[in-house]
């Protein structure tokens, strides 16, 4: 039995917490090595928008830590909430060698790899990155942002995917019609 204060406990209690709060899905894509890599990510967010800075955190010591921590930028997909296949995909809930294989998605020039369908795209240069204990914190300058659509968001919450629904929006003076 763990205490409250130990460590294991202090690390079951944070992943209790945090289970309790919602967290959009992303994929974030990268090209490295002479390949196309992309994992399944919900530890991000925006850091700073002068300059536009994002943070993605990575666990170390897998097989895309390297691969990411070698090139020179990636791409953050914000899944729709019709998406949860490509989620499981790049989890790695699917045995898949390659993740790309048979989705469809897109490159621009030297950009990173979007997925087809998704609400929108970042496409980042990596600008630095920093240890996070068992993680590897990539902050990323956003030299693109683009929203492609008005899909309800992927969300995970209480270890389930999930959506929101958006809020009425309220009539203002220039809706209301004379």
């Amino acid at each position: 039995m763990t205490t409250e204060g130990s460590a294991q406990g202090v690390q079951e209690s944070l992943k209790e917490v945090m289970r309790g709060f919602p967290q959009g899905v992303t994929v974030v894509t990268t090209k490295a090595n002479g390949r196309l890599w992309g994992i399944t990510v919900s530890s991000f967010t925006t850091v700073s928008l002068v300059p536009p800075i994002v943070l993605v955190s990575l666990m170390k010591n897998n097989y895309f830590s390297d691969a990411f921590a070698s090139a020179t930028g990636f791409a953050v997909n914000f899944l729709a909430d019709n998406q949860k296949s490509i989620s499981d995909r790049f989890a790695g809930r699917t045995p898949l060698v390659d993740r790309f294989k048979g989705l469809p998605h897109h490159s621009d020039g030297d950009a990173f790899p979007v997925v087809e369908g998704v609400v929108g795209f970042l496409q980042c240069q990596k600008w630095r990155e920093y240890d996070g204990g068992d993680h590897i914190l990539l902050l990323g300058e956003v030299l693109k942002a683009k929203r492609l659509n008005h899909k309800a968001p992927l969300v995970y919450y209480m270890q389930q995917y999930t959506t929101v629904v958006p809020p009425q929006r309220s009539a203002s003076s220039e809706d209301v019609l004379w």
